[in-house]
């Protein structure tokens, strides 16, 4: 289970802070900065290329964790202490690296758990942006499930880890996720895991110097991210709901409602096939096509919202101060360290 929280943890700051290039001392450090700059010099023809881009290195404050996002009726089958939820380094600069710690997560001895998977929703809210908060899921399938960015269900986290050992050709941000699994019984689990980010290419395939979900004149990012671009960064909160996901109950009424909505669009479908001028082999594969559509639309925009309020066994709240620029300590002796 923690390392079910971990990935979508992960992608959330993978999708939503672009990034990265291995980075590994201290900025802090003069040495390390040193380090970095004569590196600059060395790196691949791949990366010269990126650099031509000019993408702006961005670092991250983690600030504390909390669960005040997890409702009070919420299925306690899974104890995340917020307490022992830990982001390493204090600063971190992407390009880079950085751990994600959990301890002591407490799985109870549930079957509804322990023989079913998981699966997730990640929101954003930028403080000082109020209409992120609002932008859709951007590339996820037709049913809702996957993508990246704001308000994205991840479906079957446990069937996605199998899948990556399973696929013994992954690359690129999924191969960090290999040898991870689901718990399969009750206790007390820990995870930690270093995580690094080395390109662009996964928001820019084409090289153009444009993130690829920006592109489009209807991408919700685009006028997101520009009024971040001009009011500064800011801070953003991450919120990742976690729920199991439907027991056979459940997946007994999905199917009943699936076989309605087909009933119901046969139904329509032959009312208006009347008008039509349409083969009969024309007619049965548009038929076949806006019935999976229906389905769609009703699992997209229904059922998982649904699901994920009927199952939540946790919130997990996570704050960035986000810095365009390397942050210092605070002054007068303070704790920590400000993008001011």
């Amino acid at each position: 289970m923690p390392r079910c929280l971990c990935i979508v943890v992960v992608v959330a700051l993978l999708t939503l802070l672009d990034a990265i290039d291995p980075l590994q001392c201290d900025v802090f450090d003069p040495a390390c900065r040193a380090r970095i700059q004569a590196a600059g010099n060395g790196h691949s023809v791949r990366h010269r290329a990126q650099n031509k881009c000019q993408y702006q290195d961005i670092w991250l404050i983690p600030g504390r964790a909390d669960a005040s996002c997890t409702r009070p009726d919420a299925k306690r089958l899974v104890d995340i202490d917020p307490r022992q939820v830990h982001i390493k380094p204090a600063v971190v600069k992407f390009p880079g690296c950085f751990t994600v710690e959990i301890r002591n997560v407490r799985v109870h001895d549930s079957s509804e758990v322990l023989s079913n998977s998981f699966f997730a929703k990640s929101e954003y809210q930028w403080l000082n942006v109020k209409e992120f908060s609002d932008v859709k899921c951007q590339n996820a399938t037709n049913n809702g499930c996957g993508g990246y960015g704001n308000n994205c269900y991840y479906c079957d986290i446990c069937e996605s880890l199998r899948a990556i050992d399973k696929n013994g050709d992954s690359e690129g941000f999924s191969e960090q996720f290999r040898g991870l699994n689901c718990p399969r019984k009750a206790g007390y689990y820990t995870f930690r895991k270093e995580f690094c980010f080395n390109d662009w290419t996964a928001f820019d395939a084409d090289g153009d110097c444009q993130m690829d979900f920006l592109q489009s004149d209807k991408s919700d990012y685009k006028g997101a991210l520009q009024s971040l671009q001009q009011i500064g960064y800011g801070t953003v909160v991450a919120k990742i709901r976690m729920a199991y996901n439907a027991t056979n109950a459940i997946n007994n009424k999905r199917s009943t409602k699936e076989a309605q909505i087909e009933a119901t669009v046969m139904r329509e479908l032959e009312e208006r096939r009347r008008n039509w001028d349409i083969n009969r082999g024309q007619f049965e594969k548009f038929q076949s096509w806006y019935i999976e559509y229906r389905k769609n639309i009703w699992h997209r925009e229904e059922y998982l919202p649904w699901l994920l309020y009927e199952n939540e066994i946790s919130c997990l709240r996570v704050t960035f101060d986000v810095c365009e620029r390397v942050p210092r300590r605070k002054p007068y002796g303070g704790a920590g360290y400000t993008c001011d």
